[in-house]
């Protein structure tokens, strides 16, 4: 008597044995669970074998009412295609990549007369300059608190009145705040600090520039208060840089056009990428204008997007871009990369066309 299948009917039985993203469908055709494979066949009907998963892949099949996949010509397509679904979806049963659509920002934002640091969940301001995202709030909230004492600008929340008449707080009798809340110091000055804070948290050259003037400023005190408040900024200065690893953008900041393999022989897949951000991927034919005309509008779409760049990247493009930076350290297996920062967009057009 030949043995049953542990195999349920509604899974389809041509799933072929090649990369894809697939989902597991619920019984209103909602994605319980979405992934990818190099062998979806394989990949899917193991679920059920060898006793099946146990814990919350368990309580998944257990809805699943339905299975739907996509097929793909090489793995990082379908990382790709499994990332922005899971964002963009949110499956119940999915961990790896759907709580990643927040993250924590450190904000400065110099339109206003006394700007002061802040970490928050979001970028809202177009004035203001953003870094992160962060993973968690630790990371941001130990930054804010070291460029407030090296650069001196205040903590304190709210909007700032000077008032010469006014009581100012214990930071500033310690040295670390210029206390522009009893007119201390000038909107321009302050303002000079705030910008001074920006460009240290973006560039680890004007830090080390920094340093050396700090350095000089702690020499030329000869002793007292002075040379140990220098000493002071230099040490605070000193574990700021210790966060440089999460200031730095794990995404290059660069432009470029990726072509990858497609399922289909005669097809090809676009992915072009702005100053870092990928844009949607695009399936043409790899015959004739076609394809010149493919190619030349994945050009023109990265140069447009380059002239509408926010400054920072948000969780869930960060989660795609952190990706496609894998698989180009990896040796960009499968597909080939034209770097859209020193070549024209005829450059691509000629060495892709060949």
């Amino acid at each position: 008597m030949r043995r049953s299948s542990p195999v349920p009917e509604w899974v389809p039985p041509e799933l072929p044995n090649e990369p894809g993203v697939y989902r597991f469908l619920d019984e209103r055709g909602a994605p319980l669970y979405i992934g990818k494979s190099v062998n979806l066949r394989r990949r899917v009907r193991g679920y059920f074998y060898g006793g099946g998963p146990g814990g919350r892949l368990a309580e998944m099949l257990a809805l699943a009412r339905a299975l739907s996949y996509r097929r793909t010509g090489g793995d990082l397509e379908a990382q790709l295609l499994e990332a922005r679904a899971i964002l963009r979806r949110r499956p119940r049963f999915n961990r790896a990549l759907k709580n990643r659509w927040r993250g924590w920002y450190l904000e400065l934002d110099e339109s206003v007369p006394f700007p002061r640091p802040r970490v928050v969940r979001a970028v809202r301001r177009p004035s203001a300059h953003y870094f992160g995202p962060f993973a968690g709030r630790g990371s941001p909230l130990e930054i804010v608190r070291l460029i407030e004492k090296v650069f001196g600008l205040r903590s304190c929340p709210g909007s700032i009145r000077p008032d010469p008449a006014g009581a100012a707080c214990l930071r500033y009798d310690i040295g670390s705040c210029p206390a522009p809340c009893i007119g201390a110091v000038g909107v321009n000055s302050y303002r000079r600090r705030a910008r001074e804070a920006v460009r240290a948290l973006g560039d680890p050259a004007f830090v080390r520039r920094l340093r050396d003037r700090l350095v000089t400023e702690r020499d030329r005190e000869s002793a007292g208060f002075d040379r140990a408040a220098a000493q002071r900024r230099l040490e605070w200065l000193d574990e700021l840089e210790g966060f440089r690893w999460a200031l730095e953008r794990p995404s290059e900041r660069a432009s470029y056009l990726v072509i990858l393999p497609h399922h289909l022989p005669e097809r090809r897949v676009l992915l072009p990428v702005a100053l870092g951000k990928a844009l949607p991927m695009r399936e043409t034919s790899r015959r004739g204008e076609r394809w010149r005309s493919a190619l030349s509008d994945a050009c023109y779409a990265v140069r447009v997007r380059e002239l509408r760049m926010d400054t920072v990247l948000g969780p869930g493009e960060m989660v795609v871009s952190l990706i496609i930076r894998r698989w180009l350290e990896a040796g960009a297996a499968g597909g080939r990369v034209y770097d859209l920062g020193r070549m024209s967009d005829d450059d691509v057009l000629h060495l892709a066309s060949r």
